[in-house]
C-alpha cells in the first residue's frame, strides 16, 4: 500500500478544468496590472506642477488657442508643431492622434496626411 502511494506521488497530476481556470485568471490579473500601470503613467502628467507640464509640452495641446488655430488641410508636421506629440496614434485609412486629456482631444488625417477633423478638449 505504501509503495503504491509513493508511486502515485511521482506522476504529475493531470490538469483539471479548475487548474485551467486558475491559469486564465492569473493571465487576466497580469493584463489588468499592465493596464493600471499605463493609466498611472497618464495620471502622472496631471500630478506634476503646471509649470513643469508646460515645459514638457510647450502648452501645445493644452492651450485652447492652439486647437482653435488648426485648419483643415494642415500637414502632419504642421499639426505636430502646434499641438505637440500625441499620446497615442492609430494608423489606418485615416490616421488618428489622441492627446492625454479626459475630454478626448484628437485629430484625424486623411490618407495623404492632411488634417480633416479634430475634437478640441
Amino acid at each position: 500500500m505504501v509503495s503504491a502511494l509513493t508511486l502515485f506521488s511521482f506522476f504529475p497530476k493531470p490538469i483539471t478544468a479548475q487548474d485551467d481556470e486558475i491559469l486564465k485568471l492569473r493571465q487576466k490579473i497580469s493584463e489588468l496590472e499592465n493596464r493600471i500601470k499605463d493609466l498611472e503613467s497618464l495620471l502622472m502628467i496631471y500630478k506634476e506642477p503646471k509649470e513643469i507640464r508646460s515645459e514638457k509640452t510647450g502648452q501645445g495641446w493644452q492651450n485652447k488657442k492652439n486647437w482653435r488655430s488648426l485648419k483643415t488641410g494642415m500637414t502632419v508636421e504642421q499639426v505636430r508643431a502646434v499641438l505637440g506629440e500625441p499620446i497615442k496614434t492609430i494608423d489606418g485609412i485615416r490616421t488618428l492622434w489622441y492627446y492625454p486629456n479626459i475630454f478626448c482631444g484628437y485629430v484625424s488625417f486623411d490618407d495623404k496626411g492632411r488634417l480633416t477633423v479634430w475634437n478640441e478638449p
